[in-house]
């Protein structure tokens, strides 16, 4: 099996990307890297320079190579059975919007869909994958360029030691439906709902949480109070 293990860098709020990366990973019986791309892609304006130290200007140098480099990003995700994301909800939008047809295999959330046995998990379902990193024991020299989160991502995978049922178990609850439940909590208990890793959503007036549907009959049977189910997402992204 070949993943495609991708990332990207954004620079505004239509999140126009300034950055691709993508490593092919093989798992198996023998794992690891393949083949990589990363380019930078020209922007006139980078809003999140502050973040990912991305100027503008640097990313014009990139004009003579960067077609060609996300020519060779498309023959290498034709080979993957599928496409990797730390976030995959956010990378796989960006792809879809800006990359049509690049990536047209099912995507997984190595956030959402890897049981990496990390528990540090906010209540929205999410942790950063610098954290889970230094969770594995992995020293880190740099972060939010897209080559560096992907090699980051790439050693995450290197250190687990039972990789393929890792990706095996994330392919099957990726085919999961996603649902949306609502706790049925007063005031006085919503101490519950935040305990429980419900996140509150101050629109709707609701304690909500995002899962997949797999998981759910288990979930409502470690709480102390009731829940309704008010949304169901179909499966993958």
């Amino acid at each position: 099996m070949k993943l495609l293990i991708i990332d990207t860098e954004t620079a505004d709020n239509e999140n126009t990307p300034c950055e691709i990366s993508a490593t092919l990973y093989q798992v198996g019986e023998y794992s690891g890297a393949i083949a990589t791309v990363s380019t930078l892609i020209p922007v006139e304006v980078n809003n999140a320079q502050a973040i990912n130290r991305i100027s503008p200007e640097l990313t014009q140098a990139a004009h003579p190579i960067y077609q060609r480099s996300l020519e060779l990003l498309r023959e290498i995700s034709a080979i993957g059975d599928y496409a990797v994301a730390f976030n995959a909800e956010f990378d796989s939008q960006v792809a879809d919007k800006f990359f049509p047809g690049m990536v047209s295999v099912p995507w997984l959330c190595a956030m959402r869909d890897f049981d990496w046995g990390y528990h540090s998990i906010n209540s929205h379902g999410g942790y950063k994958l610098t954290d889970l990193a230094l969770w594995l024991g992995i020293g880190i020299s740099t972060v939010h360029r897209a080559g560096d989160d992907v090699r980051l991502l790439v050693e995450c995978l290197n250190r687990h030691k039972n990789l393929p049922k890792l990706v095996e178990d994330a392919i099957i609850l990726a085919e999961s439906p996603m649902v949306e439940i609502k706790a049925l909590v007063s005031y006085e208990d919503r101490h519950k709902a935040s305990k429980a890793k419900f996140a509150w959503d101050g629109e709707r007036k609701i304690w909500y949480k995002s899962m997949r549907e797999c998981l759910l009959d288990d979930f409502i049977q470690s709480l102390d109070f009731d829940v309704s189910l008010f949304r169901v997402k179909t499966a993958g992204r």
